[in-house]
């Protein structure tokens, strides 16, 4: 199979007869050239229907014609291309071995109806659907990965409404293309981060260009690189922007093979005029699906993903790394660790009085008992002498939540007072 600007090219019958059969195209898609035999003489006309009948006549006449089979770039093999999208990234939710995004969606049942029609209409476009097709036919898990983002993206704008045109969709997009550079040695399996998520992002800005996606998109991707949050356990991959643009698949999608003209349905075609308040939820909504996908790449403790997760997560909105208006709805989503939930919000609003923050730090997270600081501020009024609190191994990663604690002494903070007060009257 051949995916050019104009459609999808076939050169193998069998090939041809498979996709047709399969993504049940009979009667509704025409070939876009004719049939000809070996000597130029025209068999089967261009803009003849592809029908059960058609296929058994191809099939007797095998090996008498030049085995090629284009299907122009028409509304019903549009609408099919974008069934079989919706469909794959779907799948993604369905899939309970990916367990925060099946439990982030499957607890919001009223959602997916909506969502539905939101992944659907975000292939609005032919060279965004013929380009993402190509990598869903080619490179599945790869595709995975991408429709990951994009759900992590959508899942936290989903949540509420926010009276701004396309936020939903440009939150599917922004996450669907912030890693579509990364194929090369499974660059996206690898934690990225800094200047190695810098230079990801910057090209996968440039191939979103190229696929005519909207501003706000195109600036969403090219600045969440500046979330300030680390990833414990992370080994941070080594990016030669060089090399991973010379990739062939990212040389296929920057040179436009595939993707060049109709830019889209005439009844579908994307608001030009620039949102900056859009563009700014976008942008939160990527830097929330970057943390929680990095997060999860360095996970070993697959069995209780969700709830580490999402206390890290919490954690991390609390202390101020991510805006509460849209964090807020998705942590929401996850009633059955409220508990887990309300206590981690404490302790950080403990830790938010710091006369030198971010120095307080609560130990051990996320049941914390003491308060110390991790700056060792000796000069600070709330330093209780005399009472240093000696951490003679490091924190697992669940422990860590938004910096990591050194092994090493540190002086005891007079916060440790009210977090007490505050877990006994919640408890």
């Amino acid at each position: 199979m051949k995916i050019t600007s104009t459609g999808i090219e076939f050169i193998d019958f069998n090939e041809f007869k498979r996709f047709a059969t399969d993504y049940d195209l009979l009667g509704s898609v025409a070939l876009s050239e004719p049939i000809i035999d070996k000597n130029g003489n025209i068999l089967i006309k261009e803009k003849v229907a592809i029908k059960e009948n058609l296929l058994k006549k191809l099939e007797a006449m095998e090996g008498k014609y030049i085995p090629s089979f284009k299907l122009g770039m028409s509304r019903d093999l549009m609408r099919m291309l974008k069934q079989v999208l919706t469909k794959a990234v779907l799948a993604r939710i369905n899939d309970r071995s990916n367990e925060f995004i099946n439990h982030l969606y499957e607890q919001n049942a009223e959602k997916m109806a909506s969502l539905i029609g939101i992944i659907q209409n975000s292939f609005y476009s032919k060279p965004l659907a013929l380009a993402f097709f190509k990598i869903l036919l080619n490179h599945k898990e790869f595709f995975n990965h991408l429709s990951d983002l994009g759900l992590l993206s959508l899942g936290s704008v989903i949540q509420k409404q926010y009276n701004l045109k396309m936020v939903n969709r440009y939150s599917f997009l922004a996450g669907l293309c912030a890693d579509i550079c990364t194929f090369k040695d499974g660059i996206y399996k690898q934690s990225l981060g800094g200047q190695s998520l810098g230079r990801t992002s910057s090209l996968s800005v440039e191939i979103a260009r190229k696929l005519g996606l909207p501003e706000e998109i195109l600036s969403a991707i090219g600045s969440h690189p500046i979330a300030k949050f680390e990833i414990p356990g992370a080994v941070i991959a080594e990016i030669n922007s060089e090399e991973l643009r010379s990739h062939p698949l990212n040389q296929d999608l920057l040179a436009g093979s595939a993707l060049d003209g109709d830019s889209g349905d005439d009844d579908d075609n994307e608001d030009s005029e620039f949102s900056g308040e859009t563009s700014e939820v976008v942008l939160e909504s990527l830097k929330i699906a970057r943390y929680v996908i990095e997060n999860l790449k360095v996970t070993a403790d697959r069995d209780t993903v969700s709830e580490k997760l999402l206390v890290m997560f919490t954690y991390s909105v609390e202390r101020g790394l991510f805006r509460k208006d849209i964090a807020d709805p998705m942590i929401n989503c996850f009633k059955e660790f409220d508990v887990a939930i309300k206590k981690i919000r404490l302790v950080a609003s403990v830790e938010n009085k710091c006369k030198f923050p971010p120095s307080a730090w609560a130990y051990p997270k996320p049941k914390s008992a003491q308060i110390l600081c991790k700056d060792r501020n000796y000069q600070c009024p709330w330093i209780v002498n005399g009472w240093d609190l000696k951490i003679i191994t490091a924190q697992d990663p669940f422990g860590y939540i938004g910096t990591a604690l050194s092994v090493g002494t540190y002086p005891k903070c007079a916060l440790e007072e009210e977090l007490h007060e505050k877990v006994k009257i919640s408890d």
